[in-house]
């Protein structure tokens, strides 16, 4: 290794290193020294979190509004290491840690605790996403990822849910964040019981929507519908061209719509413990996609093939006379992959994400346009547009960093403009931006973004409070927290009753 690369700040980081094979870390090695300054400093936000608070936090900064009131719950990995303590490679390999910002007429109360499933207490096994069990084939033949429950956490009928699309969710306690129990919801969750970690809400009846992937007999989609009471059950199902990671959908007023991206494993060299499915997924476009358009009141599946598609995330979609119209975050090629697959010394610089808008024609045309050049990811809208035109999305976007999203940024779909608040401070980065609409308020950006920054220079995190209708403003308040939250992938704010 080169001496001049300091990493004395990142000590995981090192770990990780040191667990490459020779050639492995000194191409690793290359890529952190290419980095400048401030992305180096940035790589902290991926440093785990050991500790689990529990604190009513001293520093507010600025005036919470009154209005504002409830948690803010996030997840998202809080250490990559396996219950052995070996480092993993991949972004999607680390345990699941829930966050709660409590907010009320106090102040604000932070709250974070590890997920309790097998793997965090030290069962099962141990071969990863991206990361194989150590000991070769033989210790990875036939073997599946842990459930992890590291990707989303959902309020839904008075229950919270850490969410993993490979398994079913965990139920999470809203108050203290003890995990209570794996949920199948009467035995309705079958097999491996795959339920996706985005879930959507219809905004009239209350109820929730979600799916998961199928491989045996055949590939397909098998989507549930939980009603405002919380019963969940079996609503369709619809084959997919090839066995797909799915890992998104997006609600109309008449459909559920999928849009299938050719991102196909090698199902036979993970069945013989030759790689993890992780470093076997590609993107392949000469597959092409498919537009799944699923009716709510149960009438005929239609499918529509297109040019290839790379996306993990949907925006929103809505029924436009007898068009869909479906917004997502596209990809131009395959390198998202690698880079996601060996994050903690990737760039994100050469694989941009795009806000873009397809439309499906009632003939089974499909267009798409590109609506913001600004390299972007993980989009929210108002919850009560769900399902229906928009004007608003609120993303992260990307303007110095090359590895994490360094700033917030409004999108006016119908005018074409952008609003931004960027990182004050070299080196730090945002979470997603969770829009929390003003209680009574009627116009679509009467509310708040809610983000998390980490500060770089301090190694710290705070929640940030930002007003929606013009983020470049400023945030209106932010809570200080004494330590950082690794960075985190979905969350979401439940109203106080």
């Amino acid at each position: 290794m080169t001496a001049s690369l300091d990493l004395t700040a990142l000590p995981a980081l090192r770990r990780y290193l040191e667990s490459l094979p020779t050639a492995e870390r000194d191409a690793a090695h290359a890529q952190l020294s290419a980095l400048g300054p401030a992305d180096l400093s940035s790589l902290g936000v991926s440093e785990p979190q050991p500790v689990e608070y529990d604190y009513r936090v001293d520093r507010i900064d600025g005036t919470i509004p009154a209005e504002l009131r409830g948690t803010l719950y996030r997840n998202g990995p809080g250490r990559w290491e396996d219950h052995t303590g070996r480092p993993l490679r991949h972004l999607f390999d680390g345990d699941g840690m829930v966050s709660a910002f409590t907010v009320d007429s106090g102040g604000v109360h932070y709250r974070n605790r590890y997920v309790r499933t097998r793997h965090f207490r030290g069962k099962g096994a141990v071969s990863h996403m991206g990361t194989a069990a150590p000991g070769g084939w033989r210790s990875n033949i036939g073997r599946l990822p842990p459930n992890l429950a590291n990707t989303n956490v959902v309020e839904h009928a008075g229950h919270l849910y850490a969410l993993w699309e490979g398994g079913p969710p965990y139920e999470i306690d809203p108050a203290t964040l003890e995990t209570v129990a794996l949920r199948r919801f009467g035995g309705e969750l079958r097999w491996l019981g795959t339920y996706s970690a985005h879930p959507s809400f219809c905004p009239v009846s209350g109820a929730m929507f979600n799916f998961g992937v199928e491989l045996a007999p055949r590939p397909h989609l098998r989507m549930y519908r939980t009603d405002r009471n919380g019963r969940l059950g079996h609503f369709r199902s619809a084959r997919l061209p090839y066995p797909a990671m799915v890992h998104d959908f997006a609600l109309t007023e008449r459909y559920l719509v999928f849009l299938v991206s050719p991102l196909i494993p090698d199902p036979m060299s993970v069945a013989l413990g030759l790689a993890p499915i992780g470093d076997t997924l590609r993107y392949r476009p000469d597959r092409g996609s498919v537009v799944l358009l699923v009716p709510r009141d149960g009438g005929k599946i239609r499918r529509i093939e297109c040019d290839a598609v790379l996306q993990f995330h949907l925006s929103n979609a809505f029924d436009d006379g007898g068009d869909v119209v479906v917004d997502a975050i596209t990809y131009a090629d395959g390198r998202l992959l690698e880079r996601i697959a060996r994050f903690h010394t990737s760039s994100l610089a050469d694989a941009p994400g795009r806000f873009t808008r397809f439309r499906v024609t009632a003939s089974g045309r499909v267009s798409a346009e590109a609506l913001s050049d600004s390299p972007c990811e993980f989009p929210r809208h108002h919850p009560g547009r769900e399902g229906r035109p928009h004007r608003y999305a609120f993303v992260n976007t990307r303007r110095t960093l090359g590895a994490f999203y360094d700033t917030v940024t409004k999108l006016d779909l119908a005018e074409r403009t952008e609003v931004s608040y960027p990182a004050p401070e070299a080196g730090n980065s945002f979470c997603e931006p969770v829009f929390t609409p003003r209680p009574g308020g009627t116009a679509e950006d009467d509310g708040w973004l809610l983000t998390v920054e980490y500060q770089a220079a301090q190694h710290v995190s705070r929640l940030v409070i930002l007003d929606a209708r013009d983020p470049s403003a400023g945030p209106v308040a932010t809570a200080q927290l004494t330590h950082h939250i690794p960075q985190g992938f979905h969350g979401n704010f439940a109203p106080s009753s």
